[in-house]
């Protein structure tokens, strides 16, 4: 049964190159017209192979079917602002409504700003001289929209998490940026130093040399910094935007040929960890794919044992495969991020930076390392998203949220709770596990595959306020640097590569050799349904994304499409071992407990047709102060 992912990378990458233009022509900016900046190598130097690139892909674009809306769109460009489409080797100018996918990058210049608004309704402001890009939405369990920054500065103004929806993530040179509805900024220093500063909300961070650490946490009102070699130094306070001092004296500080060099020697490294990564997801996806034909057997047979049996290590590399791919995005925009650095860096400075011929083969593998991702995300996470929704624990919790309905034969069978141990067993590569999310009731969409080709004109779009009356980023009037802002473009980026014709993006899943989602198979998501559940969310979701049930005083009100396991709470009460008068009083209290405890139950078996644990809240009463002579002692339990 096992096949191979590297395989069909390279099958995806080099299978489908005379594809016509067709739909790729329809999108703007088109990704053929070069613009004067980015540097060159000497001449007479030897291309670069496509095919000996550990990435396994051809660079080339993708081709996007009419049905597939944008994972967001430039809504405001001023001044120069460019677009180099996933797998392009080129930017070409950007405007207001140009779309934006998964991988695709939008850099400004001197002077210039943009805003670009995601699916998700989080918001990106731009500042000069900075690159982001945009992050797959397959890339996490529950669908979130995500970011990288690249090099420069961006602002983030998050949303709330609609219920069902993942972590928001924002990828940097050295580490991720986790957040649930909040508004920051994130900077990129020309080193690679990466800072991050909270104005409202809190913010998770995991620096790339301690992944699977646990996340430094950041609260409004500090902020925090990555050293270029991905540790995360602790909060400190942050009165003031100051986005514009920071990059310039951090800058200042820059020796430049020596950055680039660093830069290259990080990507080979990184190159390395993504070679590895990609090998565990190879193992990991076998198993997924054994499991899968397991339990489509299974339900044919109506054989539940063997489901049974099979479902805690199947629901394992579920959740192994999603964290993975956060790995791997993780990698992917952090190599990325170093050469766009160094690319800024030269193009600037071409007379400074002697070692471009070593870093050009590296910097362009940049381009093939996003397009690898999409392939896998595409082909491989977007088909396992259903897969979660119906095995894993949280997955069917969620899923009446954005409107799948779970098979019957596979809703019959209790999903059990899957421990960190378990996913992180099933890999080699340092992976972080699910983030807390706390979920606020919207009817705001969350897109299971593709967004809606016209998500946009429901959607609202507007970046928080500014903390001070002037904007979050000002430039220094008298700068201590010019290594990027202030200084002009004197060099050229000439790739090496063989831009291949751009690919259906349908083809990725049908060259895919492991048939994830193939056997096992689910209806289309009613988004109406989904957006009722979404709307009467009442039920928080604790870490991991596990489903809480909710303070015995309200009882389990809210319906999570489930029949639901529920732990009674546990009570207990310590009093005084005296022969005092508070019998009356603490019979009270274990009442009203049995009674909360009894509509918690009522109310739980009455949710729809999936099997999920709930974890009630324990709860504890303290019996009234009575003031006795002599010593207090004992105490009972009451509950089961």
């Amino acid at each position: 049964m096992r096949r191979s992912i590297a395989m069909a990378m390279l099958l995806a990458g080099l299978g489908v190159a005379a594809c016509k233009k067709g739909d790729e022509a329809k999108q703007d900016p088109p990704a053929s017209k070069e613009t004067a900046s980015g540097p060159t190598g000497k001449d007479g130097a030897k291309p670069a192979s496509d095919s000996s690139s550990p990435a396994g892909v051809s660079a080339g674009g993708i081709q996007r079917d009419d049905k597939e809306g944008p994972a967001a769109i430039v809504t405001s460009a001023k001044g120069t602002v460019e677009v180099r489409r996933v797998g392009e080797t080129t930017f070409s100018a950007a405007k207001d409504d140009s779309k934006l996918y998964p991988g695709d990058q939008l850099r400004t210049g001197d002077a210039s700003t943009a805003t670009v608004a995601l699916a998700d309704e989080s918001v990106i402001e731009v500042a000069e001289v900075s690159t982001v890009a945009i992050a797959s939405r397959e890339s996490t369990a529950d669908p979130a929209s995500g970011a990288a920054v690249l090099a420069g500065l961006a602002r983030f103004t998050v949303t709330p998490r609609a219920p069902g929806e993942g972590a928001f993530r924002v990828y940097t040179t050295a580490g991720v940026v986790v957040t649930r509805g909040t508004v920051y900024g994130v900077g990129v220093a020309a080193s690679g130093e990466v800072r991050v500063g909270v104005e409202s909300g809190m913010v998770d961070v995991f620096g790339l040399s301690a992944f699977d650490a646990d996340p430094v946490v950041i609260e409004g009102g500090s902020s925090a910094t990555f050293e270029a070699n991905g540790t995360v130094g602790g909060a400190t306070m942050w009165p003031a935007d100051d986005w514009g001092v920071w990059r310039d004296e951090r800058d200042a500080k820059l020796e430049l040929s020596a950055a680039v060099t660093a830069h290259s020697e990080a990507m080979a490294e990184i190159e390395k960890s993504l070679v590895n990564a990609y090998a565990d997801l190879d193992a990991v996806a076998d198993s997924v794919a054994t499991f899968e034909a397991t339990a489509s057997v299974a339900a044919d047979k109506g054989d539940t044992a063997t489901y049974t049996a099979s479902l805690p290590e199947g629901a394992a590399s579920i959740d192994a495969s999603f964290n993975l791919g956060m790995r791997l995005e993780a990698l992917t925009w952090a190599y990325s991020s170093r050469a766009a650095l160094a690319t800024e860096i030269y193009v600037r400075h071409p007379d400074v930076v002697t070692s471009w011929d070593v870093v050009l083969p590296r910097v362009d593998a940049a381009v093939l390392w996003p397009k690898r991702y999409e392939v896998t995300a595409n082909a491989y996470l977007e088909p396992l998203r259903l897969q979660y929704y119906v095995h894993h624990p949280r997955g069917r919790g969620h899923a009446h949220l954005v409107g799948v309905k779970v098979p019957e034969f596979y809703a019959s069978v209790e999903a059990p709770e899957i421990e960190p141990a378990q996913v992180r067993g099933r890999v080699k590569t340092k992976i972080w596990l699910h983030p807390e999310v706390r979920y606020t009731a919207s009817t705001r969409p969350v897109w299971v595959s593709a967004p809606s080709v016209n998500w946009r004109a429901n959607a609202k779009l507007t970046p928080a306020p500014f903390r001070a009356n002037v904007g979050w980023y000002v430039r220094p009037p008298t700068l201590k640097a010019k290594v990027l802002v202030g200084s002009n473009v004197r060099g050229k980026y000439d790739s090496r590569l063989k831009v291949s014709a751009p690919e259906p993006r349908a083809n990725f899943r049908a060259s895919w050799k492991v048939p994830v989602g193939m056997k096992v198979k689910i209806g289309a998501p009613d988004f109406d349904a989904g957006a009722k559940a979404r709307a009467s969310w009442k039920v928080g979701a604790g870490a991991g994304g596990n489903v809480n049930a909710p303070d015995v005083r309200g009882g389990a009100k809210a319906k999570v499409g489930a029949k639901v396991d529920v732990r009674v709470p546990e009570v207990r009460v310590n009093v005084p071992d005296v022969k005092a008068k508070v019998d009356v009083k603490i019979k009270a209290q274990q009442e009203a407990a049995a009674e909360a405890r009894a509509r918690a139950e009522a109310n739980a078996k009455a949710a729809a047709d999936v099997k999920v644990k709930i974890k009630a809240p324990e709860v504890k009463i303290k019996a009234p102060e009575v003031k006795v002579k002599g010593e207090a002692k004992g105490g009972f339990k009451i509950g089961n």
